[in-house]
């Protein structure tokens, strides 16, 4: 029987539209391989999105949400002519029509097509016939206490209250053993990092007593968060304590209401954090070299250094911001200065970049072949860059010499095939390093420390 959060019990449904594809030059083509867009789903389901393709490597998808809101990104391999992907809907996930659309860089123009979410939506397929006796199918367990016995092949939603929440899906646990999965708000939570300020509890999960649990496939927390606290021009964001490095990372989410949501694979404290969004012009700012909010910071050298070089400035405010997430826009800008490159003629201009104010160095950074965007037509250059992505910026720009091994960290199974080149060669030149639990967290946010540090290490 379903329950109030279905992720964890709705079937895997294709999301394919027959008879549409999109041919471009070479005899590219792409296509998906069943009809679906007349059917519509409920917040919850598991969508698996499967299709076909012709002289074509790897597809990028999007998804997008009725308010044109990224709700998923892939970039899947091409694999015997086929590729696939799948994701979760989250269970507060807005009604309305959901575009999906599926580019490569060997098509002229990518495909588009639709699907709907709605809460009053039928299940696809249904329930077979009565049968015999047999053992009983573990189900999966919703509560609001806080604390769960979960069942790893039913999985389960554990709630503290209306504050905060996992959604662990059927396969996320380790083992076939029940364990229990907790809540509880930290008694002694870590200080908070300056240009950030709390606007939730900062909340303690764990697996078994154990509060560093890595899982088999990504989990879904969501906090509240208290929006009088939210002024103008801040963005809420999760962020997740690193207790090995002693410092906060952010790794954004989705925002509805007064939630944020964001999938992650491992356990550890969490908390909303605000920050200040900058405006839509290139950052201005300070090119002193005295920030005030660096001293004593990990970074700091790597910083100055590229202050200095007039690559990345600080705020008017003489902060600095290293805690910060950074976007694709502004990393591609940083990279741009940071190796003085210059447009080999290339205008390539995204129709989300044509009036950025980061335009002109992004169309640098195509020119150079150091980005290419999701597709012909998306850079997404306010999306917040991914740690696996800056690793192939940063090896097309530096073009060190190709990995000799391969990648060994706890976490590279969750390395995306496109990136797992790129990262096994930045981290054997000592350009990226991973963690101390020996991960590497490639679809975590780069932090504006992070990506000035791979850049100075790139350079040397």
């Amino acid at each position: 029987m379903r329950k109030l959060f279905g992720v964890l019990l709705a079937p895997i449904i294709c999301l394919c539209l027959v008879g549409i594809a999109f041919a471009g030059g070479s005899g590219a083509t792409v296509s998906l391989d069943a009809p679906a867009s007349s059917q519509s789903y409920k917040p919850g389901d598991t969508v698996e999105i499967v299709g076909t393709a012709q002289n074509i490597e790897q597809v990028t998808i999007l998804v997008r949400n009725p308010g044109d809101g990224l709700a998923y990104a892939a970039q899947p391999s091409v694999i015997n002519g086929g590729f696939s992907t799948q994701f979760d809907l989250n269970e507060d996930a807005v009604e309305g029509q959901y575009s999906i659309r599926i580019g490569a860089k060997e098509l002229a123009a990518p495909v588009d097509f639709t699907f709907k979410v709605s809460k009053s939506s039928s299940q696809p397929g249904g329930s077979g016939g009565g049968g015999g006796g047999g053992a009983a199918t573990p189900e999966a367990v919703t509560t609001t206490t806080g604390a769960a016995v979960v069942t790893p092949s039913a999985g389960g939603t554990i709630s503290l209250g209306n504050e905060a929440a996992v959604e662990v899906p059927a396969g996320a646990l380790k083992g076939t053993g029940a364990v229990e999965i907790k809540i509880q708000k930290a008694t002694t939570p870590p200080a908070v990092p300056a240009g950030f300020k709390l606007v939730s509890s900062v909340y303690e999960f764990s697996v078994g007593g154990q509060n560093s649990y890595s899982f088999d496939r990504n989990v879904t927390i969501k906090l509240n968060f208290d929006p009088s606290e939210i002024g103008a021009g801040e963005t809420p964001a999760i962020q997740y304590y690193d207790e090995a490095s002693g410092r906060w990372l952010s790794l954004g989410g989705t925002v509805s209401g007064n939630t944020v949501a964001v999938q992650v694979n491992h356990f550890t404290k969490f908390a909303v954090l605000s920050t200040v969004k900058e405006t839509e012009t290139e950052p201005a700012g300070t090119t002193d070299t005295t920030l005030k909010d660096i001293s004593g910071h990990w970074a700091s050298d790597n910083i100055n250094k590229l202050v200095a070089l007039g690559a990345i400035n600080g705020y008017p405010d003489s902060s600095f911001k290293p805690n910060n997430t950074i976007t694709r826009a502004e990393f591609a800008t940083v990279l741009v200065k940071a190796f003085k490159l210059e447009n080999k003629g290339g205008n390539k201009v995204f129709a989300d970049t044509a009036k950025h104010w980061a335009k002109d160095y992004i169309a640098t950074a195509a020119a150079n072949g150091i980005v290419s965007g999701y597709d012909a037509a998306t850079f997404g250059p306010d999306d917040l860059i991914t740690r696996e992505q800056m690793a192939v910026m940063i090896v097309k720009v530096a073009k060190p010499a190709p990995a000799a091994g391969e990648i060994q960290f706890a976490d590279s199974g969750s390395i995306s095939e496109w990136a797992s080149e790129a990262i096994a060669t930045a981290t054997e030149n000592g350009i990226i390093k991973g963690y101390p639990d020996n991960t590497v967290r490639p679809l975590g946010s780069a932090t504006r420390a992070e990506a000035v540090t791979v850049i100075v290490n790139a350079m040397k």
